[in-house]
């Protein structure tokens, strides 16, 4: 079983850093963990908070990581307990499978920022909140 961890974030932290393809500003983020048999296998990191919107960083080492239960508590953090009207995704052109993820959750692609990642271009993901199928109704 996969647990949820919330009050060790900077532990979460320092494990999903190295694996972010980004730059962030750690000086204000939450970050849950996804943890089996006492290992992390799974990170969600949120930053960036602006009141209308904040970022979103994932990494993962297990395909199993994230559930519909899991959705469900992180777009309610973003959109309910922060107050937010969208959530921000940026993807390196080429991961794919960040790209299948946020497609798959429900972000809708916005934009390229050509060069992001000096050799190669960044995707910008959004979901709005009236767009969320994750949040109890």
């Amino acid at each position: 079983m996969i647990e949820v961890v919330t009050n060790e974030k900077e532990r979460v932290a320092k494990w999903a850093a190295p694996q972010i393809d980004r730059s962030i500003r750690w000086d204000q983020f939450q970050a849950f963990g996804f943890v089996s048999d006492g290992n992390l296998i799974g990170a969600v990191v949120f930053t960036e908070w602006t009141g209308a919107d904040i970022h979103v960083s994932a990494v993962s080492t297990n395909p199993k990581w994230l559930s519909r239960k899991h959705l469900k508590i992180l777009h309610d953090y973003a959109f309910n307990q922060c107050g937010c009207i969208r959530i921000s995704a940026l993807v390196k052109d080429s991961n794919h499978k960040s790209k299948k993820l946020c497609e798959a959750t429900g972000f809708k692609e916005e934009g390229r920022l050509r060069n992001y990642f000096k050799t190669e271009d960044g995707i910008v993901y959004g979901q709005i909140k009236e767009e969320c199928k994750w949040l109890e109704r």
